[in-house]
């Protein structure tokens, strides 16, 4: 989560957003609420939106990318769930740049 935050200060003038997304039971919503103070990301737990399109999650964290024009770019439940700043770059980067 570093990683994000510190890319996501970089381009957020870009266009880059980040939304996480919680799936705690209701017993650790707070837990995960006081973590996410660290963080500028946009929050929120598992009642507050609707994830469903994205299938069943099973694998905790997973993180997806969506470009601009709403097109899966990364699919957080395949391969390596690592999120890093070369990841990022490599593809995040190319898509701040496309209109």
């Amino acid at each position: 989560m570093p990683a994000i935050e510190s890319y996501l200060k970089k381009n957020k003038a870009k266009g880059f957003e980040v939304l996480a997304i919680t799936v705690d039971k209701p017993s650790d919503l707070e837990q995960a609420k006081q973590i996410m103070h660290n963080y500028s990301f946009l929050f929120a737990d598992k009642n507050q939106i609707n994830y469903s399109g994205y299938g069943r999650i099973w694998r905790i964290p997973s993180s997806f990318i969506i470009d601009r024009q709403g097109i899966l770019r990364k699919n957080g439940l395949t391969g390596d769930p690592k999120v890093d700043t070369k990841l990022l770059e490599e593809i995040v980067t190319p898509l701040l740049s496309a209109q």
